[in-house]
């Protein structure tokens, strides 16, 4: 059994398609990069707030832990006095 190999000869509609498919391809890939661009500006604008909230909560704690040190203090030194 013989097998034929048949050469077949590309027309201008086979490479115009052929030329669309890759454009078709980078098309859809730039497409991603561009979700995956805006992904890492959320995920950066995220991670920004997370830090301003957490150096709030520490300025905030650190405050508290002042007011409760000068209260203690008060209280050492009315109970010294007795």
């Amino acid at each position: 059994m013989m097998v034929s190999k048949i050469k077949k000869q590309a027309t201008i509609d086979d490479l115009a398609g052929m030329v669309k498919r890759g454009f078709d391809d980078i098309t859809k890939s730039m497409a991603k990069q561009k979700d995956l661009d805006l992904v890492r500006v959320d995920i950066e604008d995220i991670k920004e707030r997370v830090e301003n909230i957490e150096k709030l909560m520490l300025k905030q704690h650190g405050f508290q832990i002042q007011e409760l040190a000068k209260r203690m203090k008060r209280m050492e030194d009315l109970f010294a006095m007795k």
